[in-house]
């Protein structure tokens, strides 16, 4: 598979998203800029499971991509679990 980078990629949300709509995470990616290869060619799911954080500290660099449920809905079923379990 080819992905071809914008000018401002979001290649990790779109790997995710690949791989959620069915794409096969074992497909090897190469993934370029004009006809400049930017990365190791690595499978679908490599990318998928990345982010990217940067820090006042340090540049950027990649990190494990971890989920993260709206805050709203974790608060409201908490919420219904304490007041169901008879604890005040």
């Amino acid at each position: 598979m080819r992905i071809d980078l914008p000018v401002k990629p979001a290649l990790l949300s779109y790997c995710r998203k690949l791989v959620a709509e069915g794409a096969e995470p074992s497909e090897v990616v190469h993934v370029y800029r004009g006809r400049t290869l930017c990365f190791l060619p690595v499978p679908l799911a490599t990318f998928a499971k990345l982010a990217t954080e940067e820090r006042s500290d340090r540049s950027i660099r990649f990190v494990r991509h971890r989920e993260t449920l709206p805050q709203s809905d974790e608060y409201a079923s908490a919420t219904a679990t304490a007041e169901g379990c008879g604890h005040e």
